[in-house]
């Protein structure tokens, strides 16, 4: 018969019109050609699905909207909070008495600490949502205050641990975990493209608001605190402080803890997964009920194929070997490498709660794929936006409006492209998407990168009589195709590792979401320290020393996953 992963040149052309469609009635197809060794299609019965997004967003769960809602809110906050004080970083670190470079270590501050509270919250949702988002949110209020009013006191040290409480609030991995728990299958890559909209809209209205805030210049005073400043680089704290201080106060009285769905119909599939073929039929038949007009309603050919193939070509265990091993054989080699995302949820399920010492055992080899994707995106990312106002403050002489404009028409290109890549995720696999706005990703970096730069750096800005050097009309449209490139590629990258991920990594302390959230935060923070590192190095090069790495994690990307391209068939 043959596994997607290993070509679908076995499978009948008409199977390819099934996604879509009742995962117990393209068992049941497959089973009939398996029997007969022919496809009959049924004159009666309409191949296409014309299901619209509207119908399927209906079988999210009623409870577990509004939550959503929020969790999103949340997300769009967290990446304004982010986005709004890096129009202002190089200005804010030279009004404290710093150097420019170190305006990298200010902003990265609190992804090193995000990574750090990640792990505590991934283990406070395995119980509850509302608990430890209250406490992300208070923590992003003290934090912001600590930010603004470090200029008061002229003390780069308070505005570096106002920005390391704010990590110790980021909500991200709350906010994957529940898109993952509480979404149905159907709806994962449209909600990870809703995801990656909150990332774009917070990464557009933060810049935004940074442009306002510089214009607004007062003075107050606190009892007892004594006199504070509002203006282009202690506003932006001000104004997220405000903001999280509403948004805390919302989920205090209005969130609910959702219904975990998304986690239900997991060990769903792997139920009918790990039945035998002469149990597969009773087991679809008992369940009819619970996946007609649910999430499960139309899940797609892929996972009949891995159902099949798993009960087919493994060899069945004994009760006793099972619980000893609790692990699934294939019968070669090469049908481990392809089923390393079946056999590893197999296994992960006889021991659903399981411990971070156990966790290594479970990572397949597609996981590690998209962990490494997420990893070299997020670096290559924030070595454009992190970088953007010491790089243009230097070379191009611009002022925080002209930063702030730039990421502000980032964010709005974004917007579309998210919402293009959710139409588009309903036609295309996430594998093929993530690989082409990677290639665009790539070219934008390839725009950015001045040559000019490697011969001579005699000026103090940029060589602007060499017309190969990038100017600031060349760095505006690399940086526009760069930043949307990796945004949107983002969603889909997203979307394949909630699906490829083991059971046992979607639940439990280390999850998906805290995998996702660990690798992405520290590739991020990572990017940071090397922005302030390289321009300790070379302020006039920056340029180049930060684009031509970031080229080369998205060019290894690109060939990581082309490679690779079997495996990440879901």
């Amino acid at each position: 018969f043959g596994f997607q992963s290993r070509g679908i040149m076995n499978e009948p052309k008409i199977f390819m019109s099934m996604r879509g469609r009742h995962f117990k009635k393209e068992i049941a197809k497959i089973e009939k050609w398996r029997a007969k060794g022919e496809f009959l299609p049924d004159s009666n019965e309409d191949e296409v699905d014309h299901t619209s997004l509207s119908q399927k967003i209906k079988l999210l769960k009623p409870e577990n909207r509004f939550p959503l809602f929020l969790n999103l809110l949340s997300c769009f906050l967290f990446m304004m909070n982010n986005y709004i004080i890096e129009p202002s970083s190089a200005y804010y670190a030279e009004a404290l008495g710093s150097s420019d470079a170190l305006s990298g270590i200010m902003v990265g501050a609190a992804p090193w600490f995000a990574i750090a509270s990640a792990i505590v919250y991934s283990y406070w949702t395995n119980h509850n949502y509302k608990q430890p988002i209250l406490l992300a949110g208070i923590l992003q209020f003290i934090g912001n205050l600590m930010y603004s009013s470090a200029y008061s006191y002229k003390s780069i040290e308070m505005c570096l641990i106002g920005r390391a409480i704010t990590g110790l609030g980021a909500p991200r991995v709350i906010n994957r975990r529940y898109v993952a728990d509480a979404t149905p299958f159907e709806l994962r890559t449209v909600a990870s493209a809703s995801f990656g909209l909150a990332t774009a809209l917070g990464a557009a209205l933060g810049p935004g608001m940074a442009i306002i805030l510089d214009r607004i210049e007062f003075e107050f005073y606190i009892p007892l605190v004594g006199e504070h400043y509002f203006n282009g680089m202690t506003g932006p704290g001000y104004f997220m402080a405000l903001n999280w201080f509403i948004f805390t106060i919302t989920i205090l009285l209005t969130f609910s803890e959702p219904t975990r769905s998304g986690l239900d119909e997991l060990k769903q599939r792997e139920d009918v997964m790990e039945s035998p073929s002469s149990k597969r039929n009773a087991l679809l038949e008992n369940n009819s009920t619970s996946y007609e007009g649910t999430a499960c309603d139309a899940n797609i050919l892929d996972d009949a194929v891995v159902c099949l193939k798993s009960t087919d070509t493994l060899p069945t265990t004994s009760q006793n070997d099972s619980e000893d091993d609790c692990s699934v054989s294939s019968d070669t080699e090469d049908d481990k490498l392809t089923n390393s995302g079946a056999t590893s949820k197999i296994s992960a399920s006889c021991n659903p709660s399981y411990h971070c010492c156990s966790c290594m055992s479970h990572i397949t080899k597609p996981v590690v794929i998209c962990m490494t994707l997420i990893f070299a995106q997020r670096f290559a990312l924030e070595s454009i936006v992190g970088s953007t106002s010491i790089i243009t403050k230097n070379r191009y002489g611009w002022r925080i409006k002209n930063v702030g404009t730039l990421h502000l028409v980032n964010g709005l290109i974004v917007i579309p492209v998210s919402l293009l890549s959710g139409y588009l995720s309903t036609f295309y696999e996430d594998r093929f998407m993530a690989l082409c706005f990677l290639v665009i990703a790539l070219g934008g970096m390839t725009i950015l990168f001045d040559p000019t730069d490697l011969v001579n750096q005699e000026n103090y800005s940029y060589n602007s009589d060499d017309l190969l050097s990038t100017n600031s009309v060349e760095y505006i449209i690399g940086s526009l195709i760069s930043f949307s490139g990796i945004e949107a590629c983002e969603s889909f990258v997203a979307s394949l590792i909630s699906k490829v991920i083991p059971s046992a990594l979607a639940q439990g302390t280390f999850n998906a979401g805290l995998l996702e959230t660990l690798v992405g935060t520290g590739g991020r923070a990572t990017g940071d320290v090397f922005i302030t590192l390289m321009g300790l190095r070379s302020i006039r090069g920056l340029l180049n020393l930060l684009i031509i790495p970031g080229a080369v994690l998205i060019g290894t990307s690109v060939l990581l996953v082309l490679a690779n391209y079997e495996i990440l068939a879901v």
